[in-house]
């Protein structure tokens, strides 16, 4: 079998290229892979290059030997070129929505129309967290499956934790950064020895940084993209996720996996992952007193610690990438008979 991939690929990072890379490394097709053009920045210049770029592509692609699948990771600008692929090459399209695409794209006026274009001519979404499967089904998706996101399991011994807040993720206003910074203030004032790492990069880094300085915070450490995490997760105390939205928060999973404590936003797909009070605690978004209170109790209460952390590894045990290779598969085949 032969799928064409419409994704963010590398050197790019994220959650979707970690989503497409396991998934793939998987599955015994032949896989080709269109992605972004490195040209452009500006974000609608960008999703027009994707499209045009992508087509002639696509089409080049397709002349050497023949797709049985088009499969596109997000809905826009990925789906939209999938969309004319489909016509054109009369191929099957399977669209996964990871979040942005819904959660932002899909509430947009000038964009929620494209978004429910692209999910009604899908011949299959597949959603990443039953939120985002409710949601595309809100938009006029009529056939979603729900594929979780997997984890890879670490080896049981970690090193000593020290008191790090760890956050991950991009620096975009949907990651609520700047909320974490205000909580991080307040537990500074309880816990001096208390130390922010923020792993990612964005739009919002300078601003972030300006906004430390701003607070006179001290000990918030910008540590930029990195492509391996897990010393950052096996070292930290608790993860913060404070999301404005968030499709699945595939580095709760990540986090947990290491026996790291979630405290998260309760938005989106994350209640999905994140047990509150069993493997860490929800709060809700914006508040940074909340989410304050809840890192200072996880940071100075051992024995809480000791227990969302068993049971975050427990949690975390029980999404595989092998079964989200194996969701997959059976749709793929479903559509090619």
């Amino acid at each position: 079998m032969r799928v064409l991939l419409l994704s963010v690929w590398k050197p790019a990072r994220g959650g979707v290229v970690t989503h497409v890379e396991k998934v793939i490394t998987r599955l015994p097709y032949d896989f080709e892979i269109v992605s972004y053009p490195r040209i452009a920045r500006i974000p609608l210049l960008r999703a027009l290059l994707f499209v045009a770029c992508g087509l002639v592509s696509a089409l080049a692609k397709s002349r050497r030997r023949r797709f049985d699948i088009v499969h596109a990771h997000y809905a826009a600008p990925q789906g939209v070129l999938g969309l004319i692929l489909k016509r054109l090459l009369r191929t099957p399209l399977v669209v996964t929505v990871h979040g942005t695409d819904i959660n932002y794209l899909g509430r947009r006026r000038l964009t929620r129309a494209v978004i429910a274009r692209v999910l009604k001519g899908a011949d299959v979404v597949v959603a990443v967290s039953r939120h985002l499967k409710r949601e595309a089904e809100a938009l006029g998706a009529e056939r979603v499956k729900v594929i979780y996101n997997g984890v890879e399991l670490p080896a049981e011994a970690e090193g000593e934790r020290e008191p790090i807040v760890l956050f991950v993720g991009s620096l975009v206003r949907q990651k609520g950064v700047d909320v974490l910074l205000r909580a991080f203030r307040r537990v500074k004032e309880r816990i001096p020895e208390a130390r922010l790492v923020i792993v990612g990069d964005g739009q919002q880094r300078a601003k972030l940084e300006k906004m430390c300085k701003k607070m006179g915070l001290k000990d918030v450490h910008f540590e930029g993209t990195k492509s391996e995490l897990s010393g950052y997760y096996s070292k930290a105390k608790v993860l913060a996720l404070p999301s404005r939205a968030e499709g699945f928060g595939l580095v709760a999973l990540e986090a947990m996996a290491h026996g790291t404590p979630v405290v998260a936003s309760e938005v989106g797909g994350i209640p999905e992952v994140v047990a509150d009070g069993e493997t860490g605690f929800l709060v809700k978004p914006e508040d940074a007193d909340a989410l304050a209170e809840a890192l200072t109790e996880v940071l100075r209460n051992r024995k809480l610690w000791e227990r969302l952390s068993s049971a975050s590894r427990r949690r975390a045990a029980e999404f595989s990438w092998d079964a989200a290779a194996e969701g997959y598969r059976q749709i793929y085949r479903e559509l090619v008979g």
